[in-house]
């Protein structure tokens, strides 16, 4: 099967488990983040559109695939694999609702409880940040176009007690 034709099935898989569920309910929001939000939309974030792959910080290779902001919803799947086996998965909704933005994972495929609402945005430099600190781990999601081909998502916050910090360093993939 064709990459390209892969991609689409997957991107199609995330829309139809999205569709069934109810995304205003997601959109609440979070007691932990910061009060302040900035003025964004999810047009903003359309510098993540496409698939990236590359390595993470643990040395695991890393896919992530984002679609396009649309219709106040942009979708992304991510998967982790050591020795060719997949170790980890997400599916990520970011909504935009009465002018704020979200991100609500599904780490393993299961909702998580918090909703992590966007506290910055510097849509000049293309990096947005998205944050709950009632959290243990990620505190916060950054996403930044190092260059036109070079995402960086570092995932920081709390595991075990201590500050902890994950980096993906993903490349444009066809």
């Amino acid at each position: 099967m064709p990459a390209r034709l892969r991609t689409l099935l997957r991107c199609a898989l995330l829309v139809a488990l999205f569709a069934c569920s109810p995304l205003p309910h997601y959109a609440a929001e979070s007691a932990g983040a910061s009060s302040e939000k900035p003025a964004a939309t999810l047009a903003q974030l359309a510098f993540l559109t496409g698939t990236w792959r590359g390595t993470s910080s643990s040395s695991a290779t890393a896919e992530e695939i984002f679609s396009s902001p649309e219709g106040g919803v942009m979708l992304s799947t991510g998967r982790e694999f050591k020795n060719g086996r997949c170790i980890f998965f997400d599916l990520v909704a970011f909504t935009e609702q009465n002018g704020a933005v979200t991100l609500i994972p599904h780490p393993n495929g299961k909702r998580s409880p918090r909703t992590f609402p966007l506290v910055s945005l510097d849509a000049a430099a293309k990096r947005a940040r998205f944050e709950n600190l009632e959290h243990d781990f990620p505190k916060t999601f950054t996403y930044e176009l190092v260059a036109p081909d070079h995402l960086r998502i570092i995932l920081a916050g709390d595991r075990q007690g201590r500050p902890f910090t994950e980096t993906f360093d993903l490349r444009r993939s066809p």
